[in-house]
């Protein structure tokens, strides 16, 4: 959808888990980075427009008072220990409002408590942290209670703790993004394939996420970024035939395995703009570009903005020289106003 903008809302509530919010924000953000013709918007609120603090002690400022959600707003709200001390009629009649319009709305961790309190969770099937399960049956005899690791039931959307946050988070980025953009996500962190698979991380271990012959074939392709790979070379490293790879990328990522190659390698090199202080022409031959020009051309092509427009605002690093002479400099004036 060109020029959507998808706005998602966080309500924290007090004694929230900092690794749910991490679990639910950080795919978005990985979203965000890499979509193309959709804006990714989120802002954070609190009830009474008041810090919060996580259950590790970290607060939390919100960024703007809790609105009512449009009818395209996500609303995720996120709460943690101390469930029940919230529950009273100021802060559920302000959940009511914040939801009452939201396109969907999901709860993290205890949070369902707090929706099912609203009522809204009402005559819909749902889930909670696996410590809460007994108890949340039996105060909301409304809702069918399940232990599904995350349950969709309408525009409602509930899970337990922060590994079924992340899985709820990767079917709603699949929902509205697509399949593509929900792997990409799931393998943020694919750089290192053969330690990731040492360790048991990575695509590899995502049996549910995509067939053997197209993680072989992803793996591949990340571990030939500077030097890239036919993609004959990729298929016979997968054992099947050209033909199947393309329609294993086309089925299951909704995109083609040279399409799919080609965000890995703009991938890494937005990564090296973002994070080093390499030439362009530098980034384009780390990924298996032949000049700065053909990297400038693709990125551009892919990403509606040039690689070196990301790169404005970002303070460049200075060399160990320039430190030293700053150093010299500053001795040689303290001596002078002495």
């Amino acid at each position: 959808m060109p020029n959507s903008i998808h706005k998602f809302h966080f309500i924290l509530f007090e004694g929230f888990s900092n690794m749910v919010l991490a679990s639910a924000m950080e795919p978005l953000r990985d979203v965000k980075i890499r979509s193309v013709g959709a804006t990714l918007e989120w802002q954070i609120s609190t009830l009474n427009n008041a810090p919060v603090k996580s259950s590790s002690g970290l607060s939390i400022e919100p960024d703007t008072p809790l609105p009512v959600l449009e009818r395209n707003h996500t609303v995720i709200l996120v709460a943690g220990y101390g469930v029940r001390r919230l529950v009273n009629p100021e802060a559920l009649l302000q959940i009511r409002l914040a939801t009452r319009s939201a396109g969907t709305i999901l709860g993290l961790d205890t949070a369902p408590w707090l929706m099912a309190a609203t009522g809204l969770l009402d005559d819909h099937d749902a889930t909670i942290h696996w410590q809460e399960l007994d108890a949340f049956q039996e105060h909301f005899p409304a809702v069918n209670v399940t232990t599904q690791r995350f349950v969709k039931s309408g525009r409602m959307r509930t899970c337990g703790g922060a590994s079924t946050a992340l899985d709820l988070i990767l079917d709603l980025i699949r929902e509205k993004f697509g399949a593509a953009a929900a792997f990409d996500a799931t393998t943020m962190f694919i750089y290192d394939p053969e330690r990731q698979n040492k360790l048991r991380r990575g695509p590899g271990t995502l049996k549910h996420q995509g067939s053997p012959a197209l993680l072989t074939a992803i793996n591949v392709m990340a571990e030939n970024i500077e030097h890239p790979l036919l993609l004959g070379r990729i298929s016979q490293a997968a054992s099947t035939s050209l033909r199947t790879l393309n329609r294993l990328f086309l089925d299951e990522l909704g995109t083609s395995p040279g399409k799919y190659y080609q965000m890995l390698r703009l991938g890494r090199a937005r990564d090296l703009a973002l994070e080093t202080d390499l030439s362009i022409e530098q980034i384009a031959l780390r990924c298996g570009f032949t000049s700065a020009q053909s990297l400038s051309r693709s990125f551009s092509g892919t990403h509606n903005t040039s690689i070196s427009s990301i790169r404005k605002g970002k303070p460049l690093r200075k060399t160990i020289k320039e430190l030293v002479k700053e150093q010299q400099n500053d001795r040689s004036n303290e001596c002078k106003t002495q």
